[in-house]
């Protein structure tokens, strides 16, 4: 069962359904003239003495930035000046990122407490014993206040990177529910729950009906896909895939399958254009690595065999080894 599949009176945990209030949710943040691919580095980032040490974090998964963080020689005055350095990148990142902005504000009144297992209480709480100064959660619940009050402000900054084509196929780094795609892909569970990561993004994003209209289709096996309307995404359709756990029975098999049984499914509906996670790189465990080859290699192998139909393929990467491992796959082709 979920964290949250039951009442809570609080939100207490950023995870599943609420990761994205967690500083080492993927997306990318503005700060200071550099681009981060998480709030997390962005954090870190400002951690250095010297300044032009910052750009050390602009790659850095959340993990790898906040174990670098650590390292760096760190400026005099941190302590004093980190909790309003917080305040500022938490901004930055609604604020350039509107979709979080407003599943923020549909938190409601409910308290907001970053409870966590490792013994952090200044930015969060104990989970077990509650206790903790909770700094994330209150800066968190200010922000909140500030938009119900004057509205999500629109910033300038802009995320779109579409590189390609490689071979008919393109590569962006931005959140996935911010494609302009006909069919945004859905890398989901069996049940189709919308637990955590791109499945609960997708879900918040799209809103309450996509979960209704999921709960009448049966569920949906490994390698095979459903399709869904896209509801409040820009895109027309979702395409919910199930992809294997790792390691499984003939999970590479599987992994394969999800990428040509989704893009028949588009075929057969008329889509002309569809963006992919990366399926099981997430909560399934996938090694990363060949992954993507597996993505890479049946998308290239479904567009050749299906020449007759003009199908625009995007790989969405906003987890930059992702990007790397895509970008150097389709530079094979």
């Amino acid at each position: 069962m979920g964290y949250y599949e039951t009442h809570r009176d609080a939100i207490d945990y950023f995870r599943e359904e609420y990761d994205f209030l967690s500083n080492f949710y993927p997306t990318k943040v503005v700060f200071d003239g550099i681009t981060y691919y998480n709030s997390e580095a962005a954090y870190q980032a400002q951690k250095c003495l010297h300044p032009e040490d910052r750009l050390l974090f602009a790659l850095l998964s959340s993990d790898e930035a906040k174990r670098f963080g650590q390292k760096v020689e760190r400026r005099p005055d941190w302590d004093d000046v980190k909790c309003g350095i917080m305040e500022q990148i938490v901004y930055a990142k609604f604020t350039q990122n509107p979709t979080l902005a407003q599943a923020l504000l549909d938190t409601g009144e409910k308290p907001l407490k970053e409870g966590n297992h490792w013994k952090d209480l200044y930015w969060g709480v104990d989970l077990k014993s509650g206790e903790g100064e909770n700094h994330l959660g209150k800066i968190l619940m200010a922000l909140r206040d500030d938009f119900r009050k004057n509205g999500i402000p629109v910033t300038a900054f802009s995320h779109n990177s579409l590189t390609g084509p490689f071979s008919g196929m393109w590569i962006d780094d931005r959140d996935i529910t911010l494609s302009e795609c006909e069919c945004v892909v859905n890398a989901t569970d069996e049940k189709l729950l919308g637990s955590r990561g791109v499945d609960s993004a997708i879900y918040r994003a799209a809103g309450s009906k996509l979960r209704e209209e999921c709960a009448t289709l049966g569920g949906c096996r490994v390698g095979e896909a459903k399709l869904t309307d896209g509801y409040r995404l820009k895109a027309k359709f979702i395409i919910h895939t199930v992809g294997p756990k790792y390691p499984s029975e003939n999970c590479r098999e599987n992994l394969a399958k999800c990428y040509t049984a989704t893009l028949d499914l588009a075929k057969k509906y008329g889509i002309r254009s569809i963006v992919f996670p990366s399926i099981s790189t997430g909560k399934f465990s996938y090694p990363r690595k060949e992954a993507c080859k597996i993505a890479v290699k049946s998308v290239h192998t479904w567009l050749k065999e299906n020449r007759d139909y003009d199908m625009k393929v995007v790989f969405s990467c906003v987890d930059p080894k992702i990007y790397e491992l895509i970008y150097t796959e389709l530079n094979s082709k």
